[in-house]
């Protein structure tokens, strides 16, 4: 089976990565120090490394409320405790 590559904040906002040579593997960490791999398009590893992780992933909050499964859990857990630890900086 080969998986898609595609950028992982696009894809759960429905936008497609057409140009593959844009996509970049990053790193998040858990709260452990624990790698976290995720593909991105340039535009959003330009956020993530502008803002850092935590705002980073705040600021994409509302992907956890458009989301009823996905393949890739460790991103999404990362993404929820991240949200939930920092609730004050959603306006």
């Amino acid at each position: 089976m080969n998986k898609k590559f595609e950028c992982t904040i696009c894809k759960h906002y429905g936008r497609h990565t057409f140009d593959k040579s844009t996509l970049e593997r990053q790193s998040l960490y858990d709260d452990s120090g624990n790698p976290i791999p995720v593909i991105l398009c340039r535009n959003h590893a330009v956020q993530l490394f502008q803002s850092g992780q935590k705002k980073f992933l705040v600021s994409h909050y509302r992907i956890l409320n458009d989301l009823i499964a996905s393949d890739e859990m460790k991103f999404l857990e990362l993404m929820e405790r991240t949200v939930r630890a920092n609730l004050d900086m959603i306006s």
